[in-house]
């Protein structure tokens, strides 16, 4: 086996073989595909030596199995010092039987018969050997000045069915006639059975191209001619296609852009919706702080009137007029933040400061019903990425949820218990109520757009919810909570983790 060789997925059974070229290493014919049949007429050694040598030298270093089937003018010694001088370190590639050098008359001739199925069948037998052996094909080549006249006519059958054979395998075939000897007839019978034949014309090789060879160019030529056409009309076709494609894709584009447009003016009535329903806590919260400053600067009217001021009081009021100011000035400014239509502003965000806010907007929706906040919001928590008007409104639509399911409790806690923590890279936060919590079928069909389990509810807080969570690249999920009451989930990506594209 020839050591830089690789074993090929392919036998010699005659079946379909890849396209592939291989150099002659003679270089007027150059690269021939596998399956190729040709010929020369020779005068004298010199021209055997002059176009075999290269030949087998490039078989060799392509890694292919050689046989050489030699006769008179050379014999097998001066076929092997013309090797020698040509391939280095020659010799290895006959020990390891890369190349045989066989005598034509014995390889061709049982006795003094010639049977073209026995000849075929043991060139078939070397190609198995071939290609069983990791070599990637066989190349060939055989004298026939043994020939005599009475072998002729089968020899003849002979060249027209290797021709055959040869163009369903991985074999390379060189045949090499004496000119002397070879009549007219001869020639032309030599010429039919053969793809192309080389010759020397004024000391140098020529190719010669026989009505075979010619007759298949053409063919190629008016297939290629018919292959360029099919092309073009395949090609105009598909410009067709593209531009209908360029088309549907824009009109997906619009749609897509008017369906982000929809979710974001679902987001917005989403957010209107729940302030609507938060109006009488609102009110409190703002009405609270502007109550005390009433008070106060009624306090400090009546001393300005009076006769005896005293300055600490009034500095106090007046600070606590400020205090007061400022605090419902906040109040109204998370207000308009949440009520706000505005583009998505992605930054930086601590959700354990968000939510505080929230709860903050929602305090005295929880003193009314009676129920009780607890918290368990982990120490250096990790920031998230996302819209923060965004993600408290998520924080709003889930704690309102949990006040409307605890609302209708009589017995048992009335709380809500908020958690946020770290899981692998994400951040988790969990709302947990002890309300009446849900029912399989209203758990399969929670997120759903319009379905709600409230009296008077649309049914569509959960559903933008969940759009908000996965348009950040998260999850929101739901579930029953021992021994009662519901838990509702959202992971988001850490700002900065790996995957975050990929997301929780």
């Amino acid at each position: 086996m020839n050591p830089g060789s690789q074993p090929l997925r392919i036998n010699g059974a005659g079946k379909p073989m890849e396209s592939e070229v291989r150099r002659t290493g003679i270089r007027v014919v150059g690269n021939v595909p596998w399956g190729t049949h040709f010929f020369l007429f020779y005068e004298t050694k010199e021209d055997l030596l002059d176009a075999l040598v290269p030949y087998f030298t490039a078989g060799l270093e392509s890694g292919e199995f050689c046989m050489w089937a030699a006769y008179k003018p050379l014999t097998a010694e001066e076929v092997k010092r013309a090797m020698r001088r040509a391939v280095p370190g020659f010799d290895r590639n006959l020990d390891n039987h890369s190349i045989e050098i066989v005598n034509g008359p014995e390889f061709y001739l049982k006795g003094q018969e010639f049977d073209l199925k026995r000849v075929i069948r043991r060139w078939e037998q070397k190609l198995d050997y071939a290609l069983a052996n990791g070599y990637a094909g066989l190349r060939l080549s055989a004298n026939t000045a043994w020939l005599k006249k009475k072998h002729w006519s089968a020899f003849t059958e002979y060249e027209e069915e290797i021709n055959n054979f040869l163009v369903k395998r991985r074999m390379l075939a060189l045949c090499t006639y004496p000119l002397a000897r070879s009549t007219a007839t001869e020639i032309l019978d030599v010429a039919r059975t053969h793809q192309f034949a080389i010759a020397r014309r004024n000391k140098n090789w020529e190719m010669v191209e026989t009505a075979q060879l010619k007759q298949a160019k053409a063919q190629i030529n008016r297939l290629n001619s018919e292959l360029e056409q099919r092309v073009g009309d395949r090609t105009r076709q598909l410009m067709i296609v593209i531009e209908e494609l360029r088309k549907e894709i824009e009109g997906r584009q619009r749609v897509q852009a008017a369906l982000q447009q929809s979710q974001a003016e679902l987001a917005h009535i989403g957010r209107l919706t729940a302030m609507g329903e938060l109006a009488a806590s609102i009110a409190h919260e703002v009405g609270q702080p502007l109550t005390a400053i009433v008070t106060n600067g009624s306090f400090l009217l009546r001393r300005l009137a009076g006769k005896i001021t005293n300055g600490d009081d009034l500095r106090g009021a007046a600070a606590a007029i400020v205090a007061d100011g400022k605090r419902a000035s906040s109040v109204i400014a998370r207000i308009r933040a949440l009520l706000k239509k505005q583009d998505t502003v992605m930054a930086e965000i601590d959700m354990n400061d968000a939510i505080q806010e929230v709860i903050s907007l929602l305090s005295n929706e929880l003193s009314r019903n009676r129920i009780v906040m607890r918290m368990d919001l982990a120490a250096g928590l990790p920031r998230v990425r996302g819209d923060r008007v965004q993600l408290q409104q998520v924080m709003v639509n889930l704690m309102i949820n949990a006040v409307d399911a605890i609302r209708p409790i009589s017995d048992g806690p009335r709380e809500i218990l908020i958690r946020t923590g770290k899981e692998a890279e994400c951040v988790v936060v969990s709302v947990e109520d002890s309300g009446m919590g849900l029912s399989p079928e209203q758990m399969e069909r929670i997120f759903e757009p319009f379905f709600t389990t409230k009296d008077q509810g649309i049914g569509m807080g959960l559903s933008i919810s969940r759009s908000i969570v996965e348009n950040h690249s998260g999850k929101l999920s739901a579930s029953r909570r021992e021994p009662r009451g519901a838990k509702f989930e959202f992971m988001l990506p850490m700002a900065g983790a790996a995957d975050a594209a990929s997301g929780c």
